[in-house]
């Protein structure tokens, strides 16, 4: 599944834009077939962010192994694994990488190339890339600068629906005794995340443009994917906006008008208040890298950040 440019309505797209790169140059899409066909109950498979290991449980036969390693309050993104756990990497039967330069601790670590599957290599003519990469520090991994590549694709749902396709089509080789519940679990996922690129589209369009501000440069697939006019900052949900935050995000409200802000998560009651006395209404859209805490998965999550987004732009009227 090939996925080109779509879904922009004409919005202009604030912070990102497609540089054409040629994909899969580091490590192929697909790793080499050198295998033999495996048994799903001593089939492991590790995965470097959370919606990948949704996908692949819901596609995995019984038996087989999925494993999410990183610490829950970590950013996958910029975990740095400890010696022990890339050698958990390296006994895996199968490694799934995200691509789009997600966990950049896979460029220098020795994985065997042969299990390596780079999912969003070749879901579209280019990844994107933010303007902005300022050093920055949120959570227990330090500081930190969001690099040039924006890689959260998973954001634009039929990106999504072509990594899972991938994922599907390396398990069908892998472990082709089972390829019912493979295919029939692809099937179901792919329809739940196209039910959400409708709804979102939906949304996009309802839009009209108008801006929008993000807390962090982690949306340009969803600006992209539906149309949205996206200028992100480097702000944190659980630290309190300093003087010269505010300063800068009234400078930007003075130029754009924003009438929403997108966070990653709930910001402190001040900082919403403040927005708020701006004319401004958060809206929480949780990019899911991590598990949700307290219960509920993947599709939960992106049925709850659909649902908050439909109510800001007046798809469906909400308290």
């Amino acid at each position: 599944m090939r996925i080109g440019k779509h879904g922009r309505a004409g919005a202009v797209v604030m912070m990102t834009t497609v540089i054409t790169i040629v994909l899969g140059c580091s490590k192929r899409a697909v790793p080499d077939q050198d295998t033999k066909s495996e048994r799903a109950d001593s089939f492991v498979i590790y995965t470097v962010n959370y919606p990948l290991s949704y996908f692949t449980g819901r596609m995995a036969p019984a038996g087989a192994q999925v494993v999410f390693p990183v610490p829950e309050g970590i950013d996958p993104a910029f975990w740095n694994p400890s010696a022990d756990a890339v050698q958990d990497f390296q006994a895996a039967s199968l490694i799934l990488l995200n691509g789009a330069g997600y966990a950049q601790w896979t460029r220098y670590a020795t994985l065997p190339r042969a299990r390596i599957l780079v999912t969003a290599d070749g879901c579209r003519d280019g990844y994107l890339h933010t303007e902005q990469s300022v050093r920055h520090q949120h959570g227990p991994e330090g500081a930190h600068a969001h690099s040039d590549l924006a890689f959260t694709t998973w954001l634009d749902l039929r990106l999504a629906v072509c990594q899972a396709s991938h994922v599907r089509d390396v398990l069908l080789q892998r472990l082709p005794d089972a390829k019912d519940s493979i295919t029939a679990g692809f099937e179901t996922l792919e329809q739940d995340l196209l039910d959400l690129d409708a709804r979102l589209r939906v949304v996009g369009r309802a839009s009209k443009g108008r801006p929008l501000l993000a807390s962090h440069p982690v949306y340009p697939y969803l600006a992209d994917a539906y149309g949205l006019s996206i200028q992100s900052l480097h702000l944190e949900p659980d630290q309190t906006l300093r003087g010269d935050d505010w300063k800068r995000l009234d400078a930007i409200l003075k130029e754009r008008h924003a009438e929403w802000m997108l966070w990653e998560a709930p910001p402190l009651e001040a900082t919403k208040a403040g927005l708020s006395q701006r004319g401004v209404t958060t809206v929480v859209f949780d990019p899911a890298g991590q598990p949700p805490v307290g219960g509920g998965d993947f599709l939960s999550v992106m049925k709850a950040n659909v649902d908050r987004l439909e109510c800001a732009v007046g798809v469906k009227a909400c308290r």
